[in-house]
């Protein structure tokens, strides 16, 4: 069937559709779903062939399929007000009608409370977990809204721990938007997100998350090669952090030093990332933001900081390829982004020094790892190995 197909095709398992599928359903509607594994089973099976429009549309989202029918879903009886195929001016308005019927307007809460901000940020793991592993072009819509919906919120009456949280969910939220857009290419859209969002996390108090939007907007500023800005981002995080948000911070600005070629503060950052993340014991037992700061997303970082050194000043240090290899070889499907990354540089690197057999594995590795990742990011970075290929 070419629903089972699609699937299997892009190496998911029913769970991980069913996962996929509610998550987009929930972020959109703001409520729960029921939409379960079992329900992807009985697709298969031929026992539903037209499920719910909510489910379609969320369904061609994660199969990455245009139409309906091209994962084989036929409705039993077809009516004329409800078309299985548009024509091309007309697209755009039924496009419209579904989203409109996808993602309805919440009701107004008169009153907001804590286990309204726990949905919210159940809601942003899984939007987070997705961009991590299909990248920013597929979350950030999702993303702007969910991130709407909350901001709606503080019109709400509630208690000042509630409004706390709130305000720590909005932030996380904004820097989830902002990255995703960064990440999708949209830079102009990522500016104001990364500002909402730094606004709300300094309201919110928490050095922590404060810290996880700084980077994260300074990582923005060193793609756009503005390493000055990048700093003084990073020099907004102050007060007492996680090991692992520790480990960042010093990467970060390892990284933003590197475009200038300063292989002195390179190296001083560099180290203190490395101090800092061997106090490292437990991810899972942290703030769920830091969980993703795993030894392969820090070896990805201080590689990409060597790697920027090296073009800057001409030379290859040599601890880039190692650092970008164990990045590379990280054994995880949460940084399917991240290791594509690296493979990308990690081919960039060896193509420059004239390993080309082994550039040429690890460039076909990347373009398999990039195949199901919509991360303008990585598509910047699989030229660049191209380009690197070329000379």
């Amino acid at each position: 069937m070419l629903f089972r197909r699609a699937r299997l095709a892009l190496g998911l398992t029913q769970r991980q559709v069913a996962e996929r599928v509610r998550a987009l359903v929930e972020a959109a509607a703001g409520r729960e779903s029921p939409f379960d594994a079992a329900y992807v089973s009985r697709i298969e099976r031929g026992l539903i062939t037209w499920p719910h429009g909510h489910y379609r549309q969320a369904l061609c989202t994660v199969l990455g399929a245009g139409t309906a029918a091209e994962l084989g879903l036929i409705a039993k009886q077809v009516h004329q007000h409800e078309p299985d195929e548009v024509s091309s001016s007309n697209r755009r308005d039924v496009l419209a009608a579904a989203l409109s019927a996808l993602l309805p307007s919440a009701p107004p809460l008169s009153r907001l409370r804590m286990g309204d901000i726990r949905a919210i940020t159940e809601r942003t793991s899984v939007l987070e977990h997705w961009d991590r592993t299909s990248g920013g072009r597929a979350v950030r819509d999702f993303a702007l809204r969910e991130l709407h919906t909350a901001v709606g919120l503080t019109a709400a009456s509630t208690s000042p721990a509630v409004r706390g949280a709130l305000l720590g969910a909005i932030a996380r939220l904004a820097n989830l938007t902002a990255w995703s857009s960064f990440d999708a290419g949209l830079f102009d859209e990522a500016h104001p997100l990364f500002r909402l969002g730094l606004t709300a996390g300094r309201e919110h108090g928490g050095t922590g998350l404060l810290c996880h939007l700084a980077t994260n907007a300074a990582r923005q500023e060193i793609h756009l090669r503005r390493p000055e800005r990048a700093l003084e981002l990073a020099g907004q995080v102050g007060g007492r952090l996680p090991a692992a948000a520790r480990a960042m911070l010093c990467a970060v600005r390892a990284q933003a030093h590197a475009l200038a070629g300063d292989e002195r503060q390179v190296a001083r950052h560099l180290v203190a990332a490395e101090h800092a993340y061997d106090k490292v014991t437990d991810l899972a037992s942290g703030p769920a933001w830091t969980q993703s700061i795993t030894a392969a997303k820090v070896g990805s970082d201080s590689g990409f900081a060597l790697y920027l050194l090296s073009a800057a000043t001409g030379r290859d240090n040599p601890r880039v390829v190692a650092d970008l290899r164990r990045a590379a070889e990280a054994d995880t499907a949460q940084a399917a982004r991240v290791r594509a990354m690296a493979t990308a540089r990690l081919a960039t690197v060896l193509y420059r020094q004239g390993e080309r057999a082994e550039a040429d594995r690890h460039a076909a590795r990347a373009h398999d790892l990039a195949a199901t990742i919509g991360s303008a990011r990585l598509a910047t970075a699989l030229t660049v190995m191209h380009h690197a290929a070329l000379r």
